[in-house]
């Protein structure tokens, strides 16, 4: 005598167990996904050193938002601020004109406090060594100097003077004169910075894995090189965020 009560059972209980361990490997293979793509975040970092007007912090700020990452900025003087126990003005004043650094202004900032670039420095890198860590888009600072072809990939963001000029006049509501005569200046300030930081200039191509000329390349175009350059130098980018752009 067939006893269908209990086949019934049983295969209710196995369904039951079929669509619980379904459910948990659905789980695992989420979890599995959501850790990949936080390892994967934590491996994008990218550093963006960029000319005055070239668009560069903007494309850095979309490339971050692509990735998912932080854009660090102004937190990385917060950052060096915080581990130097001094004022966020004060580093804001020093961050990439050094020239003043050991003058006597200076020491009176700082409450008769010596800031020497060695000190600067050594804050600067271990900030910039803590964001690698986690993944980011960190602008300027000397940070592809820092971290190297291994710990970053190095992007270098320029442009003409007179194209660079008339987006900085446009957006200063300057004439066009004073625009070249500031986009000029602010590129001298920032070569001289990473001379007297680091002995290095700010134009040596070497330094870099890719140089965008913004002259011929938009925002989103920029962002679009940029992450097929970055798969092509074998990091791990998602179809999707290629597609997308």
């Amino acid at each position: 005598m067939v006893n269908k009560t209990g086949d019934i059972m049983k295969c209710s209980v196995e369904r039951l167990i079929e669509a619980l361990i379904a459910v948990e490997l659905a789980q695992e293979r989420k979890a599995a996904e959501v850790k990949a793509a936080q390892a994967r975040k934590a491996g994008y970092v990218v550093t963006v050193s960029r000319g005055f007007g070239s668009l560069g912090k903007r494309i850095a700020q979309a490339l971050a938002d692509r990735l998912e990452v932080r854009c660090c900025d102004r937190s990385i003087l917060e950052g060096v601020a915080e581990q130097a126990h001094v004022d966020i003005k004060l580093v804001e004043r020093l961050d990439e004109n050094l020239e003043h650094v050991n003058t006597r202004p200076w020491k009176q900032y700082f409450q008769g406090k010596t800031f020497h670039k060695e000190r600067y420095l050594h804050y600067l890198v271990k900030v910039v060594m803590n964001i690698s860590k986690k993944g980011g888009v960190i602008v300027g600072r000397g940070a592809h100097l820092i971290l190297g072809p291994t710990r970053a990939f190095r992007v270098r963001i320029i442009g003409s003077v007179d194209a660079c000029a008339r987006r900085v006049a446009e957006r200063e509501q300057l004439d066009i004169e004073a625009a070249r005569e500031l986009v000029m200046t602010v590129n001298r300030q920032r070569a001289d910075y990473l001379e007297k930081l680091y002995g290095e200039g700010i134009n040596d191509c070497s330094d870099y894995d890719l140089v965008l000329n913004t002259d011929r390349f938009d925002e989103e175009q920029a962002v679009a090189l940029i992450l097929h350059s970055m798969q092509q130098a074998g990091y791990d980018i998602p179809a999707k965020l290629l597609q997308a752009v």
